[in-house]
């Protein structure tokens, strides 16, 4: 989850560590910090642990002149081992400052590893796990090894996925990585004399977009003209690197206050990027042209699976409803942190569908990587190709929705949804399992979303009022049935996320179940309401809940009188295909979200113990 970067080059290091730390200050802004090769091969740490203002603090205090040096590595981080102080901040040395590292990950051995370095004569001063990954590359360049052979030893001593890169002064012009599990991304790019490696490419840019990545099992030398690459076995691989384009707008907020609400209103522009060359409206065919025949033949599969965690698994929820009605084939959604440990009975006959935003998710990969040895087939829905999601799937279809920096999910989820839907409808009409009407109807309703989502974002002013309200409660229930149980579970979980309200999202035929006994005037209830087969079930809940005391905020695309008249408060949105509205219904709930973390003092872009990509399990 935290952000690891570093550069080696003819030019000072400082001002590219913190420029790659601001980019990758999404992954963790716990705390912060660098360590830097000083003229005379000593080691110069800086750090700063203020939660949140870590990186403007080290921007403030660091400059070329105090803190001289071509080679650096820098860290922001997402706390796991030991508390958020500036003792516990990266990077980490070895008790003589002659080895510096930056790690992303988790060291499940810790507490047996620091017993045997203390018992070396290893004293340590913070409470993580990382601090005795220097200790223990400290311990081997003792014994006589390199930088590059230390780290190597990495892979007998530790267990759990990290990634680690490290510098030492026995090595100055060299950074070392190394990649152990499914732990966050290792990149590295080259460009006028000067080497950078970051666990995230957009955190490369602009200083180069001519990357590789270092996959499991691999480490990386690099220096400031050269690279290599090599397996644990110490062979060398031959691997180029690669252009690739990122849009350097999709990292800026341009006129908007935060990140979130930006990509709120990218949603139409990223829905129709979605859609945009895969759907022919003319025509009315739906082609992806990353699935052919040879590699996923619908047909033969007996079974789907979707898997994701957070958003992604309700994303997954959505798109198992989705796969079922529309190709008749069973299908069903299970979170990826359960899925592997739970060893469901899967073989060649089981599709399993992979969605994951950054494509490095840890719980998803290893779900990803142990089905793959059952003979399964894996897609991954993503965001960013190349990541280590598509380089292990059987195929990877991109959501097209742009770099997301924002932590609660908002643009990425629902161009996940409007690629399901559409991935959904090529496997229909490839196996023959929609009529010629329904894909006639479906196509048209996807050419609608865009314009319909810009009409919600309208109304902008009614729900930020919504939200005001909303500020003064300490717990919801968000209900919603049938396609939309998924989207009451992801309004709940915004809520959470950016404005810190207990918020619980349930089923609404459950409410007899145990839920009953939550309502009264201090739980407010968040109903989505549409006008499908399930509408007049959907009232009589609403009459459930009001008549227990508690008030309604009904999400609807009916025009009723009635509904109207039942609800406390209402937002109308306008009316679509049933299997989309899921969609639609989102974007008030963010909206919600958004507004009232704003009411409460909030920053919705940096939720507290929350990072954008889940890098450990």
């Amino acid at each position: 989850m935290c952000g690891i970067y570093g550069y080696v080059g003819d030019q000072q290091a400082v001002d590219f560590l913190i420029d790659g730390l601001r980019r990758l200050e999404y992954r963790g802004y716990d705390s912060a910090g660098v360590a830097i090769m000083r003229p005379n091969r000593s080691i110069n740490v800086v750090k700063r642990g203020e939660h949140k203002s870590s990186i403007k603090l080290l921007s403030k205090i660091l400059t070329n002149s105090e803190n001289p040096g071509s080679l650096g590595i820098g860290h922001t981080r997402w706390a796991t081992h030991g508390g958020i102080s500036e003792v516990n901040a990266h990077p980490h040395t070895d008790p003589e400052n002659n080895v510096a590292i930056v790690h992303n990950g988790i060291v499940e051995n810790y507490l047996e590893i620091r017993s045997d370095l203390k018992s070396k004569g290893f004293n340590f001063v913070s409470e993580t796990d990382s601090e005795l990954i220097a200790c223990l590359i400290a311990h081997e360049i003792k014994q006589g090894k390199n930088l590059f052979e230390s780290v190597m030893n990495l892979k007998n001593c530790i267990r759990g996925n990290s990634s680690v890169i490290a510098v030492s002064v026995n090595n100055p012009k060299e950074i070392i990585g190394i990649r152990l599990g499914n732990a966050g991304g290792i990149v590295i790019g080259l460009e006028n004399n000067s080497g950078y490696v970051s666990s995230d490419v957009s955190a490369l840019l602009p200083n180069t977009n001519k990357i590789t990545y270092v996959e499991n099992g691999e480490l990386v030398r690099l220096s400031s003209s050269s690279y290599s690459i090599y397996d644990f076995s110490g062979k060398k691989i031959n691997r180029d690197l690669q252009k690739v384009e990122i849009d350097d707008y999709d990292i800026d907020k341009g006129n908007f206050k935060h990140h979130m609400i930006k990509e709120i209103y990218e949603q139409p522009h990223a829905i129709q990027s979605s859609f945009s060359g895969r759907v022919n409206f003319h025509s009315r065919v739906v082609d992806f042209e990353e699935l052919t025949e040879s590699t996923i033949n619908i047909k033969n599969f007996n079974r789907i699976v979707l898997t994701g965690m957070g958003t992604s698994l309700n994303a997954a929820i959505y798109g198992a409803q989705i796969f079922e009605k529309m190709l008749g084939v069973q299908s069903s959604a299970e979170n990826s942190s359960e899925l592997r440990y739970r060893d469901p009975v899967f073989d060649e006959k089981t599709l399993l569908i992979a969605i994951t935003q950054s494509g490095e998710t840890a719980d998803t990969l290893s779900a990803i990587g142990h089905f793959k040895k059952k003979s399964c087939s894996v897609i991954s829905v993503i965001e960013t190709l190349g990541t280590q999601a598509s380089r292990i799937s059987d195929c990877t279809i991109s959501i097209r929705a742009g770099k997301e920096v924002g932590v609660a999910a908002t643009k990425t989820l629902t161009s996940t949804m409007s690629t399901l839907f559409q991935l959904a409808l090529y496997f229909a009409s490839t196996h023959n399992k929609s009529s010629s009407e329904f894909l006639h109807n479906a196509l048209n309703d996807i050419s609608l979303l865009p314009s319909v989502i810009s009409k919600i974002l309208d109304s902008e002013g009614h729900i930020k009022r919504l939200a005001e309200n909303i500020s003064h409660s300490s717990n919801l229930l968000y209900l919603g049935r049938g396609i939309n149980i998924a989207t009451a579970l992801e309004g709940a979980l915004k809520m959470k996320e950016v404005a810190y309200i207990h918020a619980e999202g349930y089923a609404a035929g459950e409410m007899k179940h145990g839920v009953n006994a939550l309502l009264g005037s201090d739980m407010p209830t968040v109903m989505i309401v549409p006008d499908d087969h399930l509408y007049e079930k959907n009232l009589g809940t609403i009459n459930e809940v009001k008549a227990r005391g508690s008030r309604t905020l009904i999400i609807t695309d009916s025009e009723a009188e009635e509904i109207k008249e039942l609800a406390d408060d209402i937002i109308v949105v306008p009316r679509i295909n049933n299997e989309l509205s899921p969609i639609i219904f989102m974007i008030p709930l963010q909206l919600l979200a958004y507004h009232t973390a704003c009411q409460l003092g909030l920053d919705p872009d940096r939720p507290r113990n929350l990072a954008k990509t889940v890098t450990v399990e």
